[in-house]
């Protein structure tokens, strides 16, 4: 696996400034969720997949399609529809790829930050809770909440980031992904 420096040093040219800067929000952000909730492995290995999260979603979108042929990311109906949800599943291969990244801890943060899925483990929650409260987010309805429960459950930050983030996706008419549905339903589940 590269070094945190080389990796920022790659990102720099790989995404816009305010890309950029977003990520490393992510990556300080998991880095301190990770402390709370687990040991130095763990808050370094947050740091890497807070810096590699979004490591695909600048590309243009007949890049991303592209890659996801060439190396085999399947592409399902709701993805082609929302192409926007490609770039965790491409990017999870770009970070092994690209990065050097062979830890399946981080490639499944990096894969499962933005649709979340159920029962993901410490290490994606703490990414996708990140990637939703970090540092450097613009003021919004339910930021601080989201944030004080990510202090206080990671299951509960989930229920309700992904509750969120449902209702704005409907608002806005985009395609849903099945796996924030049944993510929600689980976290919603485990926490009642």
């Amino acid at each position: 696996m590269l070094s945190v420096d080389v990796i920022k040093e790659k990102l720099q040219s790989a995404l816009s400034i305010d890309r950029y800067i977003h990520t490393l929000g992510v990556a300080e952000e998991a880095q301190k969720l990770a402390a709370v909730y687990g040991d130095a492995e763990l808050v370094k290995k947050a740091e890497y997949a807070g810096l590699l999260h979004d490591c695909a979603k600048d590309y243009p979108d007949d890049m991303k399609k592209r890659f996801c042929k060439e190396y085999h990311v399947p592409v399902d109906d709701v993805m082609k529809k929302q192409l926007g949800l490609i770039h965790p599943f491409l990017g999870a291969e770009v970070a092994k790829r690209e990065y050097g990244v062979e830890d399946e801890d981080i490639i499944g943060a990096i894969r499962w930050h933005t649709t979340g899925k159920p029962e993901m483990t410490v290490l994606e929650k703490i990414v996708f809770i990140a990637d939703y409260i970090e540092p450097n987010r613009k003021p919004f309805d339910g930021l601080e909440k989201a944030r004080k429960l990510a202090y206080e459950n990671l299951d509960k930050a989930m229920a309700y980031i992904l509750e969120s983030t449902i209702e704005y996706v409907k608002e806005r008419n985009r395609a849903l992904h099945p796996y924030s549905v049944e993510a929600l339903e689980y976290y919603k589940r485990i926490t009642e």
